[in-house]
């Protein structure tokens, strides 16, 4: 397979990508859906035949630092390929396609790894691919409840501002939003789960922190969503609690294996 030809490939798409919606944001462009939908998809499709190249080793699954940002960075593109198909997503593709090329360019120039950190056992590999799902849903709705929260803040101050006309009505953001949370928590939940059924010291040395930020993330989300039904918390309420859960969650996970690969 020849990786670099696929990863080349897909930050080409995703440069495009990132140009034709940026047009169309600053009404530069008509919005076309199916051409910018085209585009996503050819590119995630490169971008994921690249990342399986580099992941998988032996039979199992190297996730080494780039090489998990890399997944992650794919999945989140293909997650938001999806849900905008029926929901009004597309402004995240400004933040989403750079994020991917970033992670392409990263796990094509360097080896974070020294060793391959390589997992077979079936069960390991369920809980790591429901946890990457779940960071994947939860960095769309970071974006989204930042974009949320400059909603509020410029209805307020400036209800015609570019971003404004850009976005769809509040109360859709809003809907979306919590629509993200919910499935980001069942994946999370099932996530913590199966790694409490198939990892033996869940609480080993090298997993404590990201275990601990996770169930803080799990515990942040799960408030937010009873706050929303006991005491109706919406609007910038509902995007500070998100990005709260959000960073422990990208903490746990990201931060452990940054510690533990790249400076320790």
């Amino acid at each position: 397979m020849n990786i670099l030809f696929f990863g080349l490939t897909s930050i080409a798409l995703y440069s495009l990508g990132t140009t034709y919606q940026a047009l169309i944001y600053f009404q530069k462009a008509p919005s076309k859906p199916f051409f910018a939908l085209l585009i996503g998809l050819i590119a995630a499709a490169a971008h994921s035949t690249m990342t399986y190249g580099l992941v998988s080793v032996n039979g199992g699954l190297d996730l080494s630092f780039f090489n998990a940002s890399s997944l992650f960075a794919s999945l989140i593109v293909a997650v938001l390929l999806i849900v905008s198909v029926q929901r009004p997503t597309q402004n995240l593709f400004l933040v989403a396609y750079p994020i991917a090329i970033a992670t392409i360019v990263c796990a094509l120039l360097f080896d974070a790894s020294p060793e391959e950190l390589t997992y077979k056992n079936s069960g390991i590999l369920s809980h790591i691919i429901l946890s990457v799902l779940a960071y994947s849903v939860f960095t769309l709705a970071a974006g989204q409840a930042f974009l949320l929260y400059l909603q509020n803040k410029q209805l307020k101050t400036n209800y015609t501002s570019l971003l404004i006309r850009n976005l769809p009505p509040l109360q859709t953001m809003e809907a979306l939003l919590f629509e993200m949370i919910w499935t980001g928590l069942i994946l999370l939940t099932l996530g913590i789960v199966s790694g409490a059924i198939f990892i033996d010291d869940l609480f080993a040395q090298h997993l404590a922190h990201k275990t601990i930020l996770s169930i803080i993330a799990w515990s942040i989300f799960t408030a937010l969503l009873v706050g929303r039904q006991i005491k109706g918390w919406r609007g910038i309420t509902a995007s500070k609690w998100t990005l709260w859960g959000c960073l422990f969650l990208m903490l746990g996970y990201f931060g452990s294996k940054l510690v533990i690969e790249l400076i320790l």
